[in-house]
């Protein structure tokens, strides 16, 4: 059975502080209910190293990232930490790979930035064909392999998720993965988001419904809702103006808010830059308000067409445990088998 046919799921995102905390949290997660862990990676945590602790730490648990930027590592590197961690977890691990942006990448990691559309699917198809034990030769702009081969074996397939936003990236994802991953996507893109995955499935040949929907939903739990969207400006602002987010909000219908980020950002213009983040892009990015509002919320995600809400709380500690355990059960009793991407698309 794939992860697609599966019931809408709960998952906690991590990592939430230190190594040890993230091990918590996680153990705090699985007691209330939630399912699954999926690890972001900015300038943190090592997502692998932190995937093998909670492997141990959190036993039992499926764990995928969320995602991994793909140009930080090899392609080689990729398929190894994918081999291990799916040996560590039971087969119970995702290799969830993504862009993510040019300060990361291009500045922090110092790897070129150019050509996204190609080197993912060059990163994808050699991971891929590494992780089903094919000896890989393989030539291409971006990326050079020759008799590459693991000296081990995963514990079954390890599935491999995109996160992606723009339109070209998303057909890919349909093209050749087994999971989107999603972020800062509203609950009323959703059909128009995962309509290009299953265009981009259907010119491949692939049945959409096999296609498992993750999205990220950072969520701030609060009593003040100008409160927490002010939070959400601060925190996400200068997201919406990196060049991958900004063309996806004005894709999706922020187009004015879009630009005047965009110009904002290039002004340096900081808290131009955060007036621009308006009410509404506010309640795109993130789920902000009381108990009621976030838990109907995370419904109407799943029932529009995400098969795993992961939860990203927004806060410290003890508001990420408050948080835990004002969505645990939010989901009880909803079934809708089928595949997210099959459903969104003919909302």
């Amino acid at each position: 059975m794939s992860r697609a046919d599966e019931n809408v799921r709960l998952g906690i995102s991590l990592p939430l502080g230190s190594a040890a905390t993230a091990v918590e949290t996680a153990l705090f997660a699985r007691d209330r209910g939630l399912k699954e862990i999926w690890l972001a990676e900015v300038n943190g945590g090592d997502a692998y190293a932190l995937a093998g602790a909670l492997a141990v730490g959190a036993k039992g648990m499926p764990i995928g990232t969320a995602v991994t930027p793909a140009q930080t590592r090899t392609a080689f590197v990729h398929a190894m930490a994918g081999m291990t961690l799916s040996q560590l977890t039971g087969g119970q691990f995702v290799l969830g790979i993504g862009l993510s942006s040019p300060n990361i990448v291009r500045d922090w990691a110092g790897q070129p930035f150019d050509k996204p559309l190609a080197r993912m699917r060059d990163h994808v198809t050699t991971i891929g064909s590494l992780l089903a034990g094919e000896k890989v030769n393989y030539e291409s702009e971006t990326l050079s392999m020759k008799k590459a081969k693991l000296g081990g074996s995963p514990d079954g397939k390890v599935p491999i998720y995109l996160g992606a936003l723009n339109q070209k990236m998303l057909r890919l994802c349909g093209e050749l993965c087994d999971g989107v991953i999603l972020n800062m996507v509203p609950e009323r893109a959703l059909g128009q988001v995962l309509g290009e995955v299953r265009a981009g499935a259907e010119a491949a040949g692939r049945d959409p419904r096999q296609i498992e929907v993750v999205s990220r939903l950072h969520v701030l739990l609060t009593d003040s809702e100008d409160r927490g969207r002010q939070v959400v400006r601060t925190v996400f602002g200068p997201y919406a103006a990196t060049p991958g987010y900004n063309r996806f909000f004005r894709w999706i219908g922020f187009d004015e808010e879009g630009k005047r980020i965009a110009e904002c950002f290039a002004a340096k213009d900081r808290d131009g830059l955060a007036k621009a983040v308006t009410k509404d892009l506010c309640d795109a990015i993130a789920v902000v308000g009381d108990a009621d509002k976030v838990r109907a919320r995370l419904r109407a995600y799943a029932e529009q067409g995400v098969d795993v809400c992961v939860v990203n709380p927004l806060g410290d500690a003890a508001q990420a445990r408050k948080t835990i355990e004002t969505v645990s059960g939010c989901l009880d009793g909803l079934s809708l088998p089928g595949g997210g991407v099959a459903r969104a698309s003919l909302a």
